[in-house]
């Protein structure tokens, strides 16, 4: 059970390292804008595949009305991600570290568990709250170039 908990606490970290990471580097791809020319859409008309007028038969309409390709979508999954689910992962985590200082009682290995928890957890908040600022940072530097 104790190896179970710790993998549980350690995949937890590695996630929100992975979310920290490479999410930023997606965001940044956003600054570019359509890559392939055209005007977003495959096969023309306004907006859907294979074009028409979108009402009626055939075709895909994106029901994301403010996201139009997959740089502004990865962005705005980011931002969604670092500032509603990360944050609630922490607390969340928070309060499992403190269960587990409460139920330690003393016993040095479950302290020694519980504070490998609290130090994984603060890790991984550090790197969510860091995963904006490093946007931020590539952004404004791409920006410039």
């Amino acid at each position: 059970m104790q190896r179970f908990k710790t993998t549980i606490i350690h995949t937890s970290a590695l996630a929100l390292s992975f979310i920290g990471m490479v999410l930023p580097v997606a965001a940044v791809h956003a600054q570019f804008g359509n890559m392939g020319g055209g005007n977003g859409n495959m096969g023309g008309g306004n907006g859907n595949m294979g074009g028409g007028s979108g009402t009626g038969g055939g075709g895909l309409v994106n029901p994301l009305t403010t996201i139009s390709d997959i740089p502004t979508l990865l962005n705005a999954i980011l931002k969604f991600v670092s500032t509603q689910i990360g944050p609630a992962i922490v607390v969340l985590m928070l309060i499992y570290c403190g269960f587990l200082f409460v139920t330690a009682q003393g016993n040095q290995e479950k302290l020694s568990t519980a504070r490998t928890a609290l130090m994984w957890t603060v890790i991984g908040a550090i790197i969510l709250l860091g995963a904006a600022t490093i946007e931020g940072v590539i952004t404004s530097t791409v920006s410039t170039l």
